[in-house]
């Protein structure tokens, strides 16, 4: 399985590597700092799995799911951020992803979730 991890903080990006690797079935994870290496790496490696912070220095994650909808790309969307408004959940799954966690209290579950995909993936 091919992650890549969206996040302006090279910090957050660096933990969940670290939390991401030892992941059964996790063969490549990459990493973008904005928006414009998001969508390189989308276009040219499609991930299976795609974790999406909101607000990067480029502009906004919610342009990252409206090209992948656009587009039609098949990665399940994982949003990990801080901006954990109604508005932005609401929209985020409008736009397509499937998953929407708060960074600062539910990180721990966007591994939980990748440790199951797994195990989904290999049952099939």
């Amino acid at each position: 399985m091919h992650v890549l991890i969206a996040d302006d903080s090279s910090l957050i990006r660096k933990n969940l590597i670290k939390l991401i690797k030892p992941i059964e079935g996790v063969t490549h994870i990459s990493e973008a700092e904005d928006i414009s290496p998001t969508v390189k790496i989308l276009n040219t490696t499609l991930p299976e799995v795609l974790i999406l912070d909101l607000q990067m220095p480029e502009g906004n994650g919610l342009e990252v799911l409206s090209y992948i909808q656009e587009k039609h790309l098949k990665v399940k969307v994982i949003v990990l951020t801080n901006y954990v408004t109604e508005y932005y959940r609401e929209k985020s799954m409008e736009l397509g992803a499937e998953y929407f966690y708060d960074k600062s209290n539910e990180f721990h579950k966007v591994i939980t979730l990748l440790s199951s995909m797994n195990i989904k993936r290999e049952g099939t």
